[in-house]
């Protein structure tokens, strides 16, 4: 398979975050000067306080995905990576193991025999 398609996916995935910030910013203004909704002013008497105490939760948030789902992730990608033999690295290093083990039992049968002699 092609990697244009994952390189695609990965690109967008990357821009995407940059506008969704810009978004975030965007809506949290319609909501703290919504005129039919005055509880957001109510509550953070300033602009800023909102948008900072909605850094604090996005902040929180981050470092819960970095602690709990992120090393779920990178566990479950690198099991579908070996799965199936899809990985071409991983199967060269498997035959580099299984060649190493013999070279070693073969070193192994060479010392028994000069210790022999």
């Amino acid at each position: 398979m092609s990697t244009t398609v994952g390189g695609m996916l990965i690109l967008v995935g990357e821009t995407m975050f940059l506008f969704s910030m810009l978004n975030f910013v965007l809506v949290t203004r319609i909501q703290y000067y919504n005129p039919g909704d005055a509880y957001m002013r109510q509550l953070f008497p300033n602009y800023l306080l909102f948008l900072g105490v909605l850094a604090a939760g996005a902040l929180l948030a981050m470092i819960f995905v970095y602690i709990f789902i992120l090393p779920s992730k990178m566990v479950f990608s690198q099991q579908q990576a070996v799965k199936d033999e899809r990985s071409p690295t991983h199967n060269l290093l498997i035959e580099v193991h299984m060649e190493l083990q013999e070279l070693r039992g073969e070193v192994d049968s060479l010392r028994q025999a000069i210790d022999k002699v």
